[in-house]
């Protein structure tokens, strides 16, 4: 998978995973999705910050230049951070209790004639992001207090 597929899919998986605060004890998708959205948001304006305030206080100084071009840099790379991490979790095999746990909430699906995805070998965390999304839509809340 190419870095950019990766990157995509992080996106996807971004968009996918529920904000479910009860999963946030349990995973830790909901704080690399939030910081990943924070930084989406902020480290543009970081990084123009970075170099246009060097450009009104150290117009002449070449290693100001040099360290506000390279924090700019840091500050675009962070969301990339989160996106390929969230892409690389996306592709990664459920453990032995999160599969469980996947096939529990396809049942409780299926017995009320909800679709689930179609799992070809190992179910994987993109998976079950799908089926958590699809069960906080049609279950009832009680659901997420059985967690």
């Amino acid at each position: 998978m190419s870095f950019f597929a990766i990157l995509k899919q992080g996106q996807i998986y971004l968009n996918t995973w529920p904000k479910e605060a009860k999963l946030g004890m349990i995973f830790p998708e909901n704080r690399v999705i939030k910081t990943t959205n924070f930084a989406q948001k902020t480290m543009p304006l970081i990084a123009v910050f970075a170099v246009v305030w060097q450009q009104l206080y150290v117009k002449q100084d070449i290693m100001a230049l040099s360290t506000a071009i390279l924090t700019a840099l840091f500050a675009l790379a962070l969301p990339l951070q989160g996106l390929y991490w969230l892409g690389k979790r996306a592709e990664t095999p459920l453990s032995g209790q999160s599969a469980v746990w996947f096939y529990d909430i396809c049942e409780r699906l299926k017995k009320i004639n909800e679709p689930i995805p179609i799992v070809e070998g190992t179910p994987k965390y993109q998976h079950l992001a799908e089926v958590l999304r699809k069960a906080e839509q049609r279950l009832a809340s009680s659901f997420w207090q059985e967690i």
